[in-house]
């Protein structure tokens, strides 16, 4: 996918490092990559055997998430869960001094916002494959939260109650549940608890175009990753 032949020598010889794309046969065209080129150039040198099986079970998760409305909540189907599970309650730490609505939201807008922090990580060390997949990443959670908050009125889930229930009688089950139910709490208190299902909805729909990505970007670099597998097996062929 990346281009191989010299603009100066029309040899195709042309041939890439991490920052830049120069012949190797007229020494004349030299020239800094491209944003676009260069998780491409960086795919060339990269094996795409070990990186497939991820790629794939990210795959089999979006396929699972859209055929069934509930699959994000199924801990057992998302290795991933245990985790965002302990980034959720997390957030709601971090964003506590906001106020009090904040710290309800932060704990599903720190889920969301933790595999963009990690993308802009991978970005910084270079490694493409990893960035692609936190898109992925980031719609498995976008999915989980769309789950919470279609619960809102219907308020089915089980849920983790624990310091939620502080100046709650304890014995009163159900005000224990409804206070420690996030999504309940904020669109109750912003009179939107009747759009409940349409808000799913859209975070469901925002969920499928960030995985969309992650796996396009993803299935780039593998691809490419594999052309450039194919061309050094048949260099080596044909040195034999």
């Amino acid at each position: 996918m990346l281009p191989k032949k010299c603009p100066a020598c029309k040899q195709k010889t042309l041939s890439y490092d991490n920052e830049y794309v120069f012949c190797t046969s007229c020494s004349i065209y030299k020239k800094p990559l491209k944003i676009t080129q260069k998780p491409l150039a960086w795919a060339n040198k990269r094996y795409w055997w070990w990186r497939l099986p991820i790629f794939a079970w990210f795959i089999v998760m979006f396929i699972d998430n859209l055929h069934n409305l509930e699959f994000a909540f199924n801990r057992l189907g998302n290795p991933f869960s245990a985790l965002d599970f302990g980034i959720h309650e997390l957030g709601h730490i971090i964003f506590s001094p906001f106020s009090e609505f904040m710290h309800i939201l932060g704990g599903s807008l720190f889920q969301c916002l933790f595999p963009l922090l990690w993308l802009i990580g991978f970005l910084q060390k270079k490694w493409y494959f990893a960035a692609a997949m936190c898109w992925c990443w980031l719609g498995l959670n976008l999915f989980d939260v769309a789950i919470y908050v279609a619960d809102a009125r219907a308020r089915l889930l089980p849920l983790s109650i624990g310091l939620g229930i502080f100046g709650i009688d304890p014995t009163d089950t159900d005000a224990a549940y409804d206070h420690a139910h996030d999504w309940y709490q904020l669109l109750s208190r912003t009179n939107h608890l009747n759009s409940d299902l349409a808000i799913a909805h859209g975070l469901r729909i925002a969920a499928s175009i960030v995985f969309i990505i992650g796996l396009t970007l993803g299935g780039i670099l593998l691809l490419q990753m594999l052309i450039s597998s194919i061309q050094r097996l048949s260099k080596s062929a044909k040195k034999l």
